[in-house]
């Protein structure tokens, strides 16, 4: 081998080394004793149209997922697995995961998407998922969807 051809081979691999140790020192590094961050891409599920409706704020949360109006939570309980699970869905929800990329899930204080008068609710926007502001969060009824537009 000649010795532009080594040169050439060792200035490959230095630069190919450098590169890995740049991605490396540019990753973000987690807290001791906590595991590191997915990227925020992998994070994201696709967009299923659904609103999640969760029973806790734990991570072991029963849910049940909604993915047109319901005028009427009596007779709905929590379906997954986790704390909560069997629970009624009306006057239980905590937190709302809006997994809908085009609309806005409204969830009602009162019955048939009623915000008559002083009546509280909230709106949960796409991609949104949060606990539900204090008007509504354990005193829910209905759920509306709205064009985000």
């Amino acid at each position: 081998m000649t010795t532009a051809r080594r040169v050439v081979g060792s200035i490959a691999v230095a630069a190919a080394l450098i590169a890995g140790s740049t991605v490396l020192a540019t990753a973000p590094a987690a807290a001791k004793g906590e595991p590191a961050a997915a990227p925020a891409q992998a994070q994201l599920a696709s967009w299923d149209s659904n609103v999640y409706l969760y029973y806790s704020g734990s991570s072991n949360s029963s849910w049940s997922k909604y993915g047109t109006g319901v005028n009427d939570f009596a007779g709905h309980t929590f379906a997954a697995d986790g704390e909560g699970h069997g629970q009624n869905v009306k006057n239980n929800v905590y937190r709302a995961w809006n997994n809908d990329q085009n609309f806005r899930a409204r969830i009602f204080y009162n019955e048939n998407q009623n915000a008559s008068g002083d009546a509280p609710y909230d709106d949960v926007w796409p991609g949104e998922s949060r606990a539900l502001n204090s008007g509504v969060q354990n005193n829910n009824a209905s759920l509306g969807w709205y064009y985000a537009g």
